[in-house]
C-alpha cells in the first residue's frame, strides 16, 4: 500500500503559507551548508568523505504539498481529493483568515467530510478555548493545536508523525475491511449443497475478494486430457475456451497462486478434482496480511471442495448399492415364483438362496 503523504496548508497570507510548504518540502532534504562545511573538514584532514556529508542523501520524508488562501477552497479541495481517491492526510490551517471562514469554522466543515485527517489549527490569539475547538470540530483524537511562532522542528515532528499516524489507521482500517469480506466469501463458499454450485461460489467469492469482475473456473478431465470450463464471468465462453487450451500445460502444473500474463491464477485441488480460478482484473494489495486472508480463502474452498466431493461419491456410492439390491430383489422373486411350479430344480434353489445372503448383508 503506497504511503499517503499529501499535506494541505491553508493561511490567507501568501508569504506563510508559501513558506510553511518549503519547510515542509526541504524536510527530506540535507542541509546543504552543514554539508558543505563539514565536507571541507573532511578534505583539510584528509580523510575520505563519509556518506553522511553527502548532499544527495535524504534525510527525511518527501511529502505532497497543496496550498489554499481560504477555508472555502480548502474544502473544495478536500472534497476533490477524496472523490478523486487521494485524500489529504494531514491540513494545516490558520485561524483568522478574513474575509472568508475562520480556522475553526474550516476545521469542522472539512471534518463532516473526512472523518480520517488530521487537524493542526495554527494561531498567535486565543480566539477560542481548546476545548470550544475539540468540541465543535469533533474527533480530538485528529485535532491538534499550535501557538504561533513556532519552530520549523515542530512542524517537521507533527508531519512526520501525523501523516505516519494517519497511515497506520488507513492499514488497519483496509484490514478490517478485507477480514469482512472475507467472512462474507467464505459464508457463501460454505454453503454451497454441491460440486456444481461450489464452482459458482468459489468463481463469485474470490472474485469478489479481489475487487475483480472478470474471471473462470475449470476443471481437469483426465480422460479427454483437456480443461472443461464450469462457470464464468464478463468473459466470453470462446475467449475462455481458447485461454484454457493455450494455457493447458501452465494452468496443469500450477501448485500456487500466481500471476501469469496479467491474469491471477489460484489453482483448487480436491482429492480426485483438480480446478483453477483465473482473475483477469484481480486488485491485490503488496500488505503480507491480504495475502494471508486470500489463502485462507482459498484453503476453505478446498477443503468444501474435498467434503462436497466426497459426499456425493458417497451418495453415489449408496444410490448404486440400493440398484443393486432392487435388481437382486427382482431375481430372487422371479427365482422363487419359478420354483412354485418346478420345485426339482437345485439351481433355482441356489439362485434364491444367494439372494437372501445377499439382501441380508
Amino acid at each position: 500500500m503506497e504511503r499517503n503523504k499529501r499535506i494541505l496548508i491553508i493561511d490567507d497570507q501568501e508569504d506563510l503559507r508559501e513558506q510553511l510548504a518549503r519547510l515542509l518540502v526541504n524536510a527530506g532534504k540535507p542541509n546543504k551548508t552543514a554539508a558543505m562545511v563539514q565536507s571541507m573538514r573532511a578534505r583539510l584532514m584528509g580523510l575520505e568523505q563519509s556518506p553522511e556529508t553527502d548532499e544527495s542523501r535524504t534525510d527525511g520524508p518527501t511529502y505532497d504539498i497543496d496550498t489554499a488562501g481560504q477555508g472555502e477552497e480548502a474544502f473544495e479541495m478536500v472534497k476533490a481529493a477524496i472523490e478523486n481517491g487521494a485524500p489529504y492526510a494531514v491540513m494545516f490551517t490558520d485561524m483568522r483568515m478574513p474575509p472568508g471562514w475562520d480556522g475553526l469554522k474550516t476545521a469542522k466543515k472539512v471534518r463532516e467530510i473526512d472523518k480520517n485527517i488530521e487537524i493542526v489549527i495554527m494561531t498567535a490569539f486565543a480566539d477560542y478555548e481548546q476545548d470550544e475547538i475539540c468540541r465543535e470540530v469533533g474527533t480530538p483524537e485528529k485535532l491538534l493545536y499550535i501557538k504561533k511562532p513556532f519552530q520549523a522542528e515542530e512542524i517537521f515532528q507533527l508531519a512526520l508523525s501525523l501523516t505516519s499516524k494517519w497511515n497506520f489507521e488507513e492499514l488497519e482500517r483496509s484490514r478490517r475491511k478485507w477480514l469482512e469480506n472475507l467472512i462474507k466469501c467464505m459464508r457463501k463458499v460454505k454453503i454451497s449443497s454441491n460440486v456444481k454450485s461450489l464452482f459458482g461460489a468459489t468463481l463469485e467469492s474470490l472474485l469478489n475478494f479481489t475487487e475483480a469482475q472478470k474471471g473462470l473456473i475449470a476443471v481437469w478431465n483426465d480422460e479427454k486430457k483437456a480443461w472443461t470450463l464450469r462457470d464464468h464471468r464478463e468473459v466470453q465462453e470462446a475467449e475462455a475456451e481458447k485461454f484454457l487450451k493455450d494455457s493447458s500445460e501452465m494452468l496443469k502444473e500450477a501448485s500456487a497462486i500466481q500471476k501469469s500474463d496479467g491474469k491471477y491464477l489460484i489453482p483448487l485441488k480436491a482429492a480426485d478434482i483438480t480446478a483453477v480460478v483465473a482473475i483477469y482484473d484481480a486488485k491485490t494489495e503488496s500488505d503480507p496480511e491480504w495475502y494471508k486472508l486470500m489463502s485462507l480463502l482459498v484453503m476453505i474452498s478446498n477443503e468444501n471442495l474435498e467434503t462436497i466431493s466426497f459426499k456425493e461419491k458417497k451418495d453415489s456410492a449408496g444410490t448404486e448399492t440400493a440398484r443393486l439390491r432392487s435388481v437382486v430383489r427382482e431375481i430372487k422373486e422371479s427365482a422363487e415364483n419359478f420354483l412354485k411350479s418346478h420345485k426339482d430344480e437345485p439351481e433355482i434353489k441356489k439362485i434364491v438362496e444367494k439372494s437372501n445372503s445377499v439382501l441380508e448383508k
